[in-house]
């Protein structure tokens, strides 16, 4: 087992957007309740840090491989391709930090669908935590032994240009979470 100690910083302009944990008062409407309620679209941990979620680490690493794959840049023997040791032989124990609290997010108002499927219908306004400059340090294990430094440093790279973190990253055909390898280590 190898573990990667990467060093990243944000291109684009990061933000999250996990689902809410409290409900909504009976007396509050709508915006009323959106905008007391913003902060819980972050992941913070016990000492109030933003950190980004492992499996969102995870998975964007596994989609980018497989992206890279299809177009015929990471082949293995005849078709296979790196996408599913990508998918399991990767393991992050911890989500990074962002080194950034509640208070170092701005808010942007989105219309967006109330459902969040594109086109379905009926919009609303939401408000989202937003961070415009960001850096992490993560740490990846790379438990899969034949996964090479070269394909694993190519994969990343794609995961920061194409596929990005958080809400509306470049996979979902947005713009945010993109990011770049400032620094990498594998030992």
């Amino acid at each position: 087992m190898r573990t990667a100690t990467i060093q990243i910083e944000g291109l684009t302009p990061y933000s999250q957007s996990r689902a809410y944990q409290t409900e909504k008062n009976d007396n509050e409407t709508h915006d009323d309740f959106d905008k007391r309620a913003w902060p819980q679209h972050l992941h913070v941990d016990d000492k109030g840090e933003v950190f980004i979620p492992a499996v969102s680490i995870l998975q964007g690493l596994a989609a980018a491989a497989s992206y890279l794959g299809k177009g015929g840049d990471l082949k293995k023997k005849g078709s296979s391709t790196w996408a599913q040791n990508f998918n399991c032989g990767l393991a992050v124990a911890r989500g990074p930090s962002l080194g950034k609290t509640q208070t170092d997010a701005r808010t942007e108002r989105v219309y967006c669908n109330s459902d969040g499927k594109r086109g379905s219908g009926k919009r609303v306004w939401r408000t989202f935590p937003i961070f415009d400059q960001w850096a992490s340090t993560l740490t990846i294990h790379i438990l899969d032994d034949t996964i090479p430094e070269t394909i694993f440093a190519k994969v990343l790279e794609a995961f920061g240009l194409f596929i990005g973190i958080g809400r509306y990253r470049p996979q979902n055909g947005g713009y945010l979470g993109r990011f770049t390898v400032k620094k990498m280590e594998i030992n």
